[in-house]
Parts: C-alpha cells; structure tokens; sequence
C-alpha cells in the first residue's frame, strides 16, 4: 500500500551551512554533506590578552603620568601583581579586581587612567 520513499538530497555542492569564526559548542546538521563547521573556543585566550594590553596600557600612563600619582611606587606594585594573576581562575580574578580598585582609588583624576583602569575592571568581571 505505501510504499516508503527515501529522502531526498537538495542539489548543488552544499546542503548543510557553512559557519566559522567564534562560537560555542557546535554539531553540524544531520546528513548533511559537503559542509563544514570550524569552531574557536579561544575567545577567552583572546580576552586575556586584550587584558594584558591594557595593563600594559595602563603602565605606561602610570609612567608618564608619574608626577600626578599619590603612591607610584605602590600602584606599580599592584599593577604588577595584577599582571601575575592567572585570570582564568575566580581567585585570580578576585585579586585583580580587588587590587585593580585599589589602583583607581590612588590614581583618582588622572585623566585618562582612571577610565583605563575601570575598563580594565569590566574585562576582568566580563571573565566569569
């Protein structure tokens, strides 16, 4: 009576979607082919290191700004000891932040640091 008819593939060299770039866990579509899928799970290692180029921005404007920072020497050594925190773990995060305000707070009105400083903070929280 009835009889079962196989599915049919679309014509043309793709039937599946073609993605790259960042994104999460992935599965391509069932039966498809000719298709591909690549995936980077590197975002974080990507915002690490824009981290660490604000921290290095950061050092720099404390250099240059050097005469207008209460407690150089001090701020130094915190930005320092940011730097050497693994912020891929909550704790090493934690210092950061912590630390990362204590910077703030000293270099409060020094045009330009102050706002480096808390987007700093906000990529670091983003990190969770």
């Amino acid at each position: 009576m009835f009889s079962r008819k196989e599915p049919q593939q679309p014509s043309g060299t793709n039937s599946g979607i073609q993605n790259n770039g960042s994104m999460q866990n992935v599965q391509n579509q069932p039966g498809a082919y000719q298709s591909n899928q690549t995936q980077d799970n590197s975002g974080s290692r990507n915002e690490l290191q824009d981290i660490a180029a604000l921290l290095g921005r950061i050092r720099q404007g404390m250099d240059s700004e050097r005469g207008s920072i209460r407690d150089y020497a001090l701020c130094v050594g915190f930005l320092d000891t940011v730097s050497e925190q693994p912020l891929d773990s909550p704790e090493g995060r934690a210092v950061a932040k912590s630390l990362l305000g204590k910077i703030k707070e000293k270099c409060g009105g020094v045009p330009g640091l102050v706002s480096l400083i808390a987007s700093t903070l906000s990529a670091v929280s983003a990190l969770a």
